[in-house]
């Protein structure tokens, strides 16, 4: 197993605000993006963070592989859910949440979808808008194409990712690209 700094690096790379709990209920560590998700000030490594998690919550996430988020200090516009999973981080057992914000949509990367499914670029800009909610109607006026144009490259889309509607179609990519280009994270 990676030491914790590796493990919450790695994270940070791949975009998902992460959180270690000691199994006795209390918070150990953050990944620098979970420090952004949960703290108001600006990320200070040399300044511990105090406990940002309601005792209700830690005891949720000690018990629970889901739930959502209760910060003793939230942001109005702030809805947070986790993920938990059970490690071993400096030879004691602790969960490792990861930190999930329901007002952040993930962008779909198109360049990745044309290689992974062998998309044209114009297959891999719908594909990509289709995936953030946006419309056929939006996009046929936006790009000065018709409609039926977006349908004929839809049809593509869902034969080159063995697909055949639309809901289908944005579940793949959210699997597929769930970690979008990051820009590396300072620490």
């Amino acid at each position: 197993m990676p030491d914790k700094y590796a493990l919450l690096d790695v994270l940070d790379r791949v975009g998902s605000a992460a959180v270690l709990i000691h199994c006795r209920g209390r918070t150990t560590d953050f990944n620098v993006l979970a420090r952004r998700i949960i703290s108001e000030a600006p990320h200070d490594p040399a300044v511990p963070v105090a406990e940002p998690f309601t005792s209700r919550m830690i005891q949720n996430a000690l018990t629970e592989p889901f739930g959502t988020v209760e910060l003793e200090r939230p942001r109005s516009d702030q809805r947070l859910v986790f993920q938990a999973m059970d490690i071993t981080a400096m030879g004691e057992p602790h969960r490792l949440l990861i930190l999930i914000d329901l007002a952040i949509r993930t962008d779909v990367y198109a360049p990745a979808l044309e290689k992974i499914f062998g998309l044209t670029a114009a297959e891999g800009r719908l594909a990509a808008e289709l995936s953030r909610g946006i419309p056929l109607a939006t996009i046929a006026q936006s790009r000065n194409v018709s409609i039926t144009t977006l349908r004929t490259q839809l049809a593509s889309i869902f034969g080159k990712t063995g697909t055949s509607r639309q809901p289908e179609l944005v579940a793949l990519l959210s699997r597929v690209c769930q970690f979008s280009a990051v820009a590396d994270v300072a620490r």
